[in-house]
Parts: C-alpha cells; structure tokens; sequence
C-alpha cells in the first residue's frame, strides 16, 4: 500500500468514525428487533453490490480500496440525505425498517469495519448478529 492509498484509506475511516456516535441508537435497535435485521441484511447485500459494480464497472487511474469505496458510497448517501433535512434517529424507537438512509450507512459501516484499517465496531455495535450467509467478510 502506497502513501497515497493509506491517506484514502485513513480518511475514509476518520469519516466514519466520525459519523458513529450518531449511529448507536440504530446498533441497539437491530440488537433488540430481530425483524429489523432482515432489512439491514438487505441493505449489507445491496452496499457489497455497489461496491461490486464501481469496482468492476468504474475506470479509475488509480484503483480505490474497498474500504474506500465503501466509505464513498456511505458518504453520499449520507450528506445527500442531509441536504434533503435527514439526521439519524437519536432514539432507538426511530430505527425502523423505513429509516432507509439510517440502515444503510450502518451496513456500510458494518462492511467498512470488516476491511483491513477499517473503522472498529463500538460496543453496542459487536453485540448486533454477525453477517449472515452470502455476506463474506470481504465485499469482493
């Protein structure tokens, strides 16, 4: 891994540091509401597929690390969601399998964790089940 790589790499896990705190709520809700899982499984299948495709179909100069990507995707679909007046529910009742923007930025979360210098699990997130079948531990 060259400098250029491990600066990407490390500012993509600073971000997502810096967006988990706001996160814990929705850790604790999948702990407790087993039918939120399902769709937080759906959301986890969906990130490693778009990671998938921006590496497969994506021409870059220089390739992107997963956990890049991962991050990239996560960051988008967060400050798009902000702009349009989202923020993360602050209590756990507020995780809800419609809290679309919510339930995907922690299941790229949960992929980026998974990465070589990813950002590490809180807690109250490494108590939430593991990844289930078809989800390895490396989105390629």
């Amino acid at each position: 891994m060259g400098w250029a790589d491990y600066l990407a790499d490390r500012s993509a896990r600073r971000w997502l540091e810096e967006v988990a705190g706001r996160l814990e709520p929705g850790w604790r809700a999948l702990s407790a509401d087993p039918a939120l899982w399902g769709v937080f499984e759906e959301h986890l299948t969906a990130v490693a597929e778009v990671v998938r495709c921006e590496t497969e179909l994506v021409t870059r100069q220089d390739p992107a690390s997963t956990l890049v990507l991962i991050a990239g995707h996560a960051h988008d679909v967060w400050t798009e969601a902000e702009a349009d007046g989202w923020a993360p529910p602050a209590r756990e009742q507020g995780w809800t399998a419609a809290e679309w923007t919510g339930l995907r930025v922690l299941a790229c979360f949960r992929l980026a964790a998974a990465e070589p210098h990813g950002p590490k699990l809180s807690p109250a997130a490494a108590l939430v089940r593991p990844r289930t079948r078809g989800i390895g531990k490396r989105v390629r």
